[in-house]
């Protein structure tokens, strides 16, 4: 059993660890807000001295981080109230009843089945954040899309995003709570039923995400060609500054520092050398393929390393 703090497992921290963004925000009643976005915590100071700090490393205040970067930018939308706005909204709502099922939404992500039976609506959450909840709480929600709040002993204490839900895995949770009488005797079959139109529902979605892994191959395959093309193009260039000694007439002595670059690399195999800026003052020596053997010569002669081309420039002076 995972032992807890207030209202929480040891998991809220983690969930919020791994955000790649969490904001903060003290209130009026002197409770603690965070969020990352999609889950919403109220913390008294000591659970937020005992989970979020040592996850964020970040006194609570009125703060944003991004992908562990703390920005001192304070929110750009009252967190407190949001959350409180939410559990008004809640308060007055039917408990919502668990499904025992869960779906595969994609992404490593599983969905947990709700249903509220007073106003005859179904909603999914994300299982991993109703794990950072301590056991015994409950649900309440105004609707499919809206916002619930997590409850415990009368108080709450979270609010959590819903994931969206389409109408076939509507029907299905709301068949489990809402089987009719006079069908009593044929549990099974509406099981079975039920099973069938989850496994549906589930294979669409796979057929989804193998769409999409089919468009990401394409661009990515895109892209690749496209880089191809670029060096073919580059190669074409340095071909006209530097031609082969095997075709070429006798080069003229060089006399500039950019010919003398151009004179040292353009007969070593492997490397591409190009000229821009040749009749400027300040042209510029590219140099690309093969050139690791030789990093420590290039940068010798004034050689930098550009990430965006993934070559070496020298900069003439």
């Amino acid at each position: 059993m995972k032992k807890t703090i207030g209202n929480y497992t040891p998991d809220a921290g983690k969930v919020l660890k791994q955000s790649e963004r969490v904001i903060c925000c003290t209130g009026e009643d002197g409770m603690i807000y965070v969020t990352n976005g999609y889950l919403a915590y109220k913390f008294t100071p000591r659970e937020y001295a005992a989970i979020v700090q040592p996850a964020v490393c970040c006194e609570a205040g009125s703060w944003t981080m991004n992908n562990g970067q703390k920005t001192g930018e304070p929110p750009t939308f009252d967190l407190a109230k949001t959350f409180q706005d939410a559990e008004h909204k809640a308060a007055s709502m039917e408990a919502l009843e668990r499904c025992p099922l869960n779906l595969d939404t994609g992404k490593k992500r599983t969905a947990a089945a709700f249903y509220n039976a007073a106003q005859g609506f179904a909603a999914l959450y994300n299982a991993q954040y109703l794990e950072a909840l301590a056991s015994g709480y409950t649900l309440r929600s105004p609707g499919s899309h809206a916002p619930a709040i997590a409850y415990q002993n009368g108080e709450p204490f979270a609010m959590i995003l819903p994931i969206w839900i389409d109408d076939k895995i509507s029907r299905a949770v709301k068949a489990y709570f809402t089987q009719p009488d006079d069908n009593a005797g044929n549990a099974d079959e509406r099981r079975a039923e039920l099973r069938d139109k989850l496994a549906a529902a589930e294979a669409e979605c796979a057929a989804l995400r193998a769409e999409l892994d089919k468009s990401k191959a394409a661009q990515a395959a895109a892209e690749q060609a496209a880089q191809r093309a670029n060096e073919t193009a580059a190669a074409a260039i340095a071909d006209t500054v530097a031609p082969s000694p095997k075709t070429a007439a006798p080069a003229a002595e060089p006399k500039t520092a950019a010919e003398l670059i151009v004179s040292r690399w353009s007969n070593v195999d492997g490397v591409t050398v190009t000229i821009k800026g040749a009749q400027t003052t300040s042209p510029v020596v590219w140099l690309t393929g093969d050139t690791d053997p030789h990093a420590d010569e290039i940068k010798a002669q004034g050689g930098k390393w550009s990430n965006k081309r993934g070559a070496y420039y020298v900069r003439v002076a």
